[in-house]
């Protein structure tokens, strides 16, 4: 009978593992806890907590599984794992309708200029004529990324009547892109020609600091930049550099370099910071529990 250890906090019964698979839950064990007893298990259930790195997975004699509710694998040493035969799963479509409904929130509210009308109201004053907005209707949306989420967006995008230009490092199928209407271009091509630029990429030695200040510098004036997948993609430093120059329009950021954020762009003018809450919905939580349940249940049942 699979034994699985629950390393963060989680509904447990919401997993419902059955009565083929033995749980043991211990939501606030350290790390050296874990190194002591990880030879125990066949299975980690981790969310973002804990690190799942070499020393644990060498300790994890009999592991066959790790499971991480979510999107997000940076706790964990993929490469690693799958080196010692362990499988790696995740729940990532439970999160695209949060993340990409999130995303269009901070596109409308970075064009509408949302959080200065709100400051500005509440302390008395009455801009109704500085605060000039924009529509996203017959503007350019450039999605990085061409996964569930920067699909999805394409999806929104299109009924809003947005042009939409995309880039990937996987090659997209032409119907795929055609079916939602998005032409594929090259990275420079996209931030060139994008009135919104939003982020959809895996943090990795290739994307770290993929939007810099070379990057940046190819914006038009009037556009914004959103990033809501990793916090080291963009360059926080000479993203609020370009902010207070003036170089481009906005940003907007659920995700930082490091959580929480510090630094310049706490300051920065015309920027949007919201702490990691894309995929903070109630119905993409209880999705990413019950999937992953599933995906344990699927893996110990049929491998």
């Amino acid at each position: 009978m699979p034994k699985v250890l629950i390393c963060d906090h989680v509904e447990v019964d919401k997993l419902a593992l059955g009565q083929g698979v033995v749980v043991d839950y211990r939501p606030t064990i350290t790390k050296d806890e874990l190194l002591a007893i990880a030879g125990d298990y066949d299975a980690f259930l981790v969310r973002s907590r804990t690190k799942i790195d070499r020393q644990v997975l060498d300790r994890a004699a009999r592991l066959k599984l790790v499971a991480r509710p979510g999107t997000g694998l940076d706790n964990v040493d993929v490469e690693y794992a799958k080196s010692k035969g362990v499988t790696v799963v995740n729940s990532p479509e439970s999160l695209v309708e949060g993340v990409a409904e999130h995303v269009v929130l901070l596109m409308l509210a970075l064009s509408r200029r949302l959080v200065e009308a709100d400051t500005g109201t509440r302390a008395g004053k009455w801009e109704k004529n500085a605060l000039m907005g924009k529509e996203l209707k017959g503007k350019v949306l450039g999605v990085v990324g061409f996964g569930r989420i920067g699909r999805r967006i394409a999806e929104i995008a299109k009924i809003l009547g947005m042009s939409v230009l995309f880039y990937d490092v996987v090659t997209i199928p032409p119907e795929v892109a055609s079916g939602l209407g998005a032409k594929v271009v090259s990275l420079d091509e996209l931030f060139a020609a994008a009135d919104y630029v939003t982020l959809h990429v895996p943090m990795t030695p290739g994307t770290a600091h993929m939007v810099g200040a070379t990057r940046l510098a190819r914006m038009k004036p009037t556009a914004f930049l959103v990033n809501t997948s990793r916090g080291g993609v963009v360059d926080e430093e000479a993203l609020a550099s370009a902010l207070r120059e003036g170089r481009i329009a906005g940003a907007a950021l659920d995700v930082f370099e490091k959580e929480p954020p510090s630094g310049a762009i706490l300051s920065a003018p015309h920027a949007i910071l919201t702490p990691h809450i894309g995929g903070q919905t109630e119905e993409a939580q209880a999705s990413a529990i019950t999937v992953i349940g599933d995906k344990v249940r699927a893996f110990f049942s049929s491998g």
